[in-house]
């Protein structure tokens, strides 16, 4: 195997498996061939003593004949062998089967008594030619040989009962075993290996699933989901990790979000700076040129310089000078003031209709100067909710817009009407147009469709700006785009009941 495979958890569960397996197999058989001879050692003699108090019991106060089917089934249940004597230690009982056939290396029995010719019948009714001594001392216990004296009361006596057991069966047993070991272990070994290795398999795969998961989820990829599904800890872990999977999907799902969202506040950050910075920049233009005239304007006239001797004439101009400052000094105010944090514009319920009719008696003069026509199509009595002072100088700045950039005997069209929920205002004014490229810029500070900056020929290029402003903080939708008769200014305002 590789060294990454060998450091793997199915190959760690295999070698921990086998060995266990193997070790296990060998303890089980060092176990059986060294313990198991004492332990059937004691247990048959324990076996034999109860069953030797229990045969005692019940031949109590029989008769010899009476108590010699007992001591046969004895005999043959418990494979030993048994003779009774007599105070005289004379045989009075012996087995069916043949003692020196039982008593295996006790040569020296056959000496005292001739066993094999003797008939049972003649040993049972106490023969006199058959009483004879022998010697119980010669039958002794040894590793092979388990005897046990005890004595048996009957109704001719109380007489010695002699067992005999030979346990030698047991101890060719753990040599066999011995012997097969080599089989067995071989066979162990095969089974070991091979149930190690599904065994392994069946218990890492779910785990080698789950780490695959886990992998990917440390890729930040939560395609992949584990499908163990088992009722166990590793079907609950697998469960967490997919649970885990999806909430940190979700996480970074949300985080991404907030990137993004961040990023755009960010962007926006930016280009609000960098068009205050343009704002302030300009600002500083508009108000430094007219300064700067005035300044020269005022010292000519004080050093009564050339052409600045006639002092009413330069007087009056640095008069208009200075208004023209005044109102975009109020501009600026206004922007400010619509762009402060908190702004709230003062809502209530304002018939447009009668706004509308004001800035138009209030723009008049402006119209009949450049012989404008001005058409009207206003419904009386629309109401909308919005701050009364700056709604009405909204209007006012497109209808001025419409005249200002039309061209003297151009017609200027002014409707408004209900239409379903909302109430439109649209301003057209013919023979104008904007270039496309300058459409989306029309409502930035100073900007002015004509580069020179001049005031004959426009005015500061913040009226639009300011219309922006105000309608974005009462939330109206507005537009302006070219038409084939000119350019047409649209605003949409909520309806609202008087």
């Amino acid at each position: 195997m590789s060294r990454v495979r060998r450091k793997g958890i199915t190959y760690k569960i295999f070698i921990i498996t086998n060995a266990l397996l193997i070790a296990s197999t060998f303890l089980i058989f060092v176990i059986f061939y060294y313990f198991l001879p004492t332990f059937y050692h004691q247990y048959k003699v324990n076996t034999l003593n109860k069953a030797l108090d229990q045969l005692i019991s019940e031949t109590e106060k029989k008769s010899l004949l009476d108590a010699k089917k007992d001591l046969d089934n004895f005999t043959m249940q418990q494979n030993v062998s048994l003779v009774v004597v007599n105070e005289n230690n004379r045989i009075v009982y012996l087995p069916l089967v043949p003692l020196s056939s039982i008593l295996t290396g006790e040569e020296n029995l056959k000496s005292d008594i001739d066993i094999d010719s003797v008939p049972l019948t003649s040993i049972v009714t106490g023969d006199e030619d058959l009483k004879f001594a022998i010697n119980i001392d010669k039958i002794k216990h040894t590793k092979d040989v388990y005897s046990q004296e005890r004595q048996i009361s009957l109704q001719e006596g109380t007489y010695t009962l002699l067992m005999t057991a030979t346990l030698q069966p047991i101890n060719e047993a753990s040599q066999v075993m011995v012997q097969f070991a080599p089989y067995v272990l071989v066979l162990i070994l095969l089974i070991s290996i091979i149930g190690a290795a599904i065994y392994s398999r069946l218990i890492s795969r779910p785990l080698l699933n789950m780490n695959r998961v886990a992998e990917r989820m440390a890729n930040l990829d939560f395609t992949r989901t584990s499908t163990i599904d088992s009722d166990d800890e590793i079907g609950e872990l697998s469960r967490s990790l997919n649970r885990l999977s999806c909430n940190l999907q979700e996480s970074m799902t949300d985080l991404r979000q907030a990137n993004q969202q961040l990023s755009i506040e960010i962007d926006k950050v930016r280009e609000l700076e960098g068009k205050r910075s343009a704002f302030i920049a300009t600002v500083s233009h508009e108000l430094k040129t007219p300064i700067t005239a005035v300044s020269g304007q005022i010292e000519g006239m004080i050093h009564n310089i050339g052409a600045y001797k006639d002092r009413d004439k330069y007087l009056q101009r640095s008069y208009v000078i200075m208004k023209d400052m005044e109102k975009l000094v109020y501009e600026l105010l206004n922007i400010f003031k619509l762009e402060s944090a908190g702004f709230e514009p003062q809502l209530e319920l304002v018939n447009v209709s009668n706004l509308v009719q004001n800035s138009m008696r209030r723009l008049e003069y402006a119209s009949n100067d450049k012989s404008m026509v001005v058409e009207t199509n206003i419904v009386d009595s629309l109401w909308v909710r919005a701050d009364r002072n700056l709604i009405e100088k909204a209007i006012t700045n497109v209808i001025q817009n419409a005249i200002q950039y039309s061209t003297s005997g151009e017609r200027v069209f002014i409707r408004l009407e209900s239409v379903r929920d909302h109430v439109v205002f649209q301003v057209l004014n013919t023979g104008a147009s904007i270039p496309s490229n300058q459409l989306s810029e029309i409502f930035e500070p100073f900007h002015r469709i004509e580069k020179s900056r001049n005031r004959n020929t426009g005015g500061s290029g913040l009226g639009l700006y300011i219309v922006k402003q105000i309608l974005d903080v009462h939330h109206i939708e507005y537009s302006i785009t070219n038409t084939e008769k000119g350019v047409l200014f649209q605003m949409k305002f909520q309806r609202e009941d008087s």
